[in-house]
């Protein structure tokens, strides 16, 4: 039971959940989660709109109750009456370009390119610095070839350089380029050890799989006799160091067909194989899918019964996978791309109410392509996580396949193998894997003042094949990685 209250509560914060772009009608606050790609269609060169929709802060210090920002008053007070609202919005943008909403001293426009909130004041103008007096250790005026070479140390091999190291380092041909060679050569080193392979590879992971260990493989607590085992997260644990090492192809976190095992002292190796549940007395184990309806980290025993568990209608599952994966908390109003005349609550769990249709109109329809994959299985084959498409009628009764259409980023697709592949070409999975990376070296999200390399490299996944160790070394070649 303990499971279920779990369930509840993550529920109830998508459900309580509001979405952007809101308007006053009457007095009657009504949702328009339309408004993020409206900003993106008026704008599509911003930075934002690269694999992602503004959130719902460009106008918005909350949704539930509705409040507005500097900026967001201005936008409502240009809002033409009559037409509808996706009409007149792009209207109202324009028509507010030239103001500075929060009065500090940046247009509106100009914060809206920066990636500043035009609402808030954040601008550079706004800000008043002291430049001091000279730095003699660090390179301030761009590119520090030896404090990227600390930074890179320290992040990719798990430690500092020692004395020797950064002796040699300095006292070796000063000019820039010859530098930044060693610090790729010495980058490639740490790349292949055990701490970047082993270690802050799995930590990264974390949120992702987000492990229970008292329900893992290690559980010694029984229900009716069973080990309370609901999945095996090594798996997931295993696939995700796997792609991410020796330049595979990062689209394989959500497309690999295959397991990863791990078949002596840390090596991993594919299987096709399905893979039996290694422990008859545990509730569950193994991989049970066949090769055809795999699709890497978001179909894994684990995943699938640590986010649907019980649930009918898997919106958990759907929302971690594209909070993970694509970078959009929908619970936070982010990533919100509504699909006409949805959600349509096959389930009778209330989404359909306005309060609620504003992140279902998102939700549900990514949620409609995980529905024939199992959670927790009450039968007793216990075979969680396996795919058994008569789950719908057996737990959904209002289901309708001619109308439950899953949708993702405004495309129809008809598995979760089409999910998967629309959403691992997409630039929100490649801005993703940047934003990852990014914050995991400078402890921050990208700032205005990085966009310019963020938004390099979120265009350069695709020419780099995808791998994960050539987005680092390009990553690590930036102003924004090697600028003290």
């Amino acid at each position: 039971m303990r499971f279920v209250s779990v369930r509840i509560g993550r529920a109830a914060r998508l459900v309580l959940a509001s979405a952007g772009g809101l308007l006053l009608t009457g007095g009657v606050a009504e949702a328009k989660p339309t408004g993020p790609g409206i900003v993106c269609a008026t704008y599509p060169d911003l930075d934002s709109c690269v694999g992602a929709v503004p959130s719902c802060t460009t106008c918005h210090t909350s949704t539930d109750p509705p409040a507005w920002n500097a900026f967001g008053l201005d936008v409502r007070k240009n809002l033409e009456v009559g037409p509808p609202y996706e009409s007149a919005l792009p209207g109202a943008l324009k028509a507010v370009e030239k103001l500075d909403s929060d009065g500090d001293g940046e247009t509106n426009l100009t914060e809206l390119r920066s990636g500043r909130k035009p609402g808030a004041v954040d601008s550079p103008s706004a800000v008043v610095s002291d430049n001091g007096a000279p730095n003699p250790a660090y390179r301030l005026d761009g590119y520090d070839p030896a404090f990227a070479y600390r930074r890179m140390s320290i992040l990719y091999c798990g430690r500092s350089p020692t004395f020797d190291e950064m002796r040699a380092f300095n006292d070796a041909p000063a000019d820039e380029k010859t530098q930044r060679k060693r610090v790729h050569a010495a980058l490639d080193h740490c790349l292949a050890s055990d701490y970047w392979t082993k270690t802050a590879l799995s930590r990264l992971a974390d949120k992702r799989i987000r492990p229970l260990y008292a329900t893992g493989t290690t559980s010694d607590f029984k229900i009716a006799g069973f080990r309370a085992v609901i999945g095996d997260f090594n798996y997931d644990y295993r696939l995700w160091r796997y792609v991410l090492t020796e330049d595979r192809d990062m689209r394989e976190l959500l497309t690999a067909d295959y397991y990863v095992v791990d078949v002596s002292d840390g090596q991993l190796t594919q299987t096709w194989d399905k893979i039996p549940k290694p422990d008859q007395m545990a509730l569950a184990g193994g991989q049970f899918l066949p090769r055809e309806l795999r699709v890497g980290m978001i179909s894994t025993q684990w995943f699938l019964v640590i986010n649907t568990m019980f649930s009918p209608m898997p919106r958990t599952t759907a929302a971690q996978a594209y909070r993970s994966y694509l970078d959009a908390d929908i619970s936070g109003s982010e990533g919100l791309r509504p699909v006409p005349n949805e959600p349509i609550d096959v389930d009778n769990k209330g989404v359909s109410q306005p309060r609620c249709a504003n992140c279902h109109s998102t939700l549900d329809p990514l949620a409609h392509a995980f529905a024939k994959y199992e959670g927790i299985q009450y039968s007793a084959e216990l075979r969680f996580g396996d795919y058994r498409p008569e789950r719908i009628k057996e737990t959904m009764p209002a289901w309708n396949d001619s109308k439950e259409q899953p949708v993702l980023f405004g495309q129809k697709v008809n598995t979760l193998v089409e999910w998967a592949k629309v959403a691992s070409e997409s630039d929100a999975f490649k801005r993703n894997m940047v934003d990852m990376f990014f914050r995991h070296a400078l402890g921050r999200a990208p700032g205005p003042d990085d966009q310019k390399d963020f938004v390099a490299m979120i265009r350069a996944v695709a020419s780099d094949g995808y791998s994960a160790n050539r987005l680092i070394h390009r990553f690590v070649d930036t102003d924004t990685f090697g600028s003290p």
